[in-house]
């Protein structure tokens, strides 16, 4: 990934973050303090948590960093762990690609109607929904990258189990 993008949605996510605690800190700190609570706090914290998770998709793909349950794949040959591999990334591909497609929508549906948040801060909504929009895409596009990336590079575990043999025999 671009280095510039990548440190972009880091530090969006980490401002977004950091907007978070504070706006909770100071909910606390106010509510034991004064008896006054923040009342756009919910509201605020909803949105930066979606600003949070969907530009930090982009990331965690890119790394190839999901949570991954390797019960079976761990015992497929190098071939079929390939097969499971190209079948993943094209459903990570349609899945992400059909996201941003809905996400698109309900930003422009949004934009249109100038949605705000109920709470007095009146909050636009529709930036939000662009960057899901955004780490969607992103996501999709990585994803493609990625997907054309186990055509054109050797797999890892290509190695056959007589090749790790030898590797063990020679090391010890």
């Amino acid at each position: 990934m671009n280095r510039l993008i990548e440190h972009s949605l880091q530090t969006i996510c980490a401002l977004a973050l950091a907007v978070m605690m504070l706006v909770g800190a100071a909910d606390i700190i106010m509510g034991v303090m004064f008896n006054m609570y923040l009342p756009f706090k919910v509201e605020l914290s909803g949105l930066l948590f979606a600003v949070v998770i969907f530009l930090s998709q982009p990331l965690v793909t890119a790394r190839e960093e999901h949570i991954v349950v390797d019960v079976f794949s761990s015992k497929l040959t190098s071939h079929w762990k390939l097969i499971s591999r190209v079948i993943a990334k094209l459903t990570a591909i349609a899945v992400l690609a059909l996201l941003a497609f809905a996400s698109w929508g309900l930003f422009v549906s949004s934009w249109e109607i100038d949605e705000k948040s109920i709470d007095f801060l009146q909050i636009p909504i529709y930036p939000v929904k662009f960057l899901v929009f955004v780490g969607f895409s992103l996501a999709a596009i990585i994803s493609v990258i990625q997907l054309f990336r186990l055509f054109l590079r050797p797999q890892d575990d290509s190695r056959t189990q007589e090749d790790l043999n030898e590797g063990e025999k020679a090391d010890g």
